[in-house]
C-alpha cells in the first residue's frame, strides 16, 4: 500500500514538473499597433454638435502611419456618436523632438445635418508601436485646453473635455 502511494506521489510530481516546462521563458507578446477610443464629455447645454478638435500627446514609442509625411488615411476614424459621418477626419502629426513628445492634432466632423446631441465616443485612432510595449489609456494625454467642440452654427460649446477611454493592443 505504501509502495503504491509512493509511486503515485512520484508520478504526480513528475507530471507537475513536465507541466511547468514551457517555451523557455520567452519575452512574451510583442505588439505592433495600438487602437485608442476617444470620448467627449461635458454638458452640451441642449446644443447639437457638428465637430470637435483635440490634441493627443503620444508616448515616445508610438506614431501614426504616414505616407509622404502626411498621416495615412484610416489612422483616425469617426466612431461612436460620430460613426455615421462621411466626412474624413483631418490629422496632423508633429514627431517627437528631443524631450518634446510627438503630437497628433485631430479635427473630426459629423456629416449628420441635425448634428449629434449626445457625448461619448467620437473617434478611433490607430497608432504604430516601435518597441512592442504594452500601453494603457494613462500613456496617452489629451490636451483639454485645446479641446474645441462646435455646434451646428460653428460656435464653440464651452466646458467640453476629451479623454482616451479604451486601448486595444494588436
Amino acid at each position: 500500500m505504501v509502495k503504491h502511494c509512493s509511486l503515485g506521489i512520484v508520478f504526480f510530481l513528475a507530471l507537475l514538473m513536465l507541466a511547468a516546462c514551457g517555451s523557455g521563458g520567452g519575452a512574451g507578446t510583442v505588439y505592433t499597433s495600438v487602437t485608442l477610443k476617444v470620448n467627449l464629455s461635458g454638458d452640451l447645454g441642449g446644443k447639437a454638435i457638428s465637430g470637435a478638435g483635440f490634441t493627443l500627446t503620444l508616448p515616445s514609442n508610438t506614431a501614426p502611419a504616414t505616407v509622404n509625411g502626411v498621416v495615412a488615411a484610416g489612422v483616425v476614424k469617426p466612431s461612436g456618436t460620430f460613426a455615421d459621418s462621411t466626412i474624413t477626419p483631418v490629422a496632423t502629426y508633429t514627431p517627437a523632438s528631443g524631450t518634446i513628445p510627438g503630437k497628433l492634432v485631430i479635427i473630426i466632423a459629423n456629416s449628420i445635418p441635425a448634428g449629434v446631441t449626445t457625448v461619448g465616443e467620437v473617434a478611433t485612432v490607430t497608432l504604430q508601436l516601435t518597441n512592442g510595449a504594452a500601453l494603457s489609456a494613462v500613456n496617452f494625454v489629451l490636451d483639454n485646453v485645446s479641446v474645441s467642440v462646435f455646434d451646428l452654427n460653428e460656435n464653440p460649446v464651452p466646458g467640453m473635455t476629451a479623454s482616451v477611454t479604451g486601448v486595444t493592443l494588436q
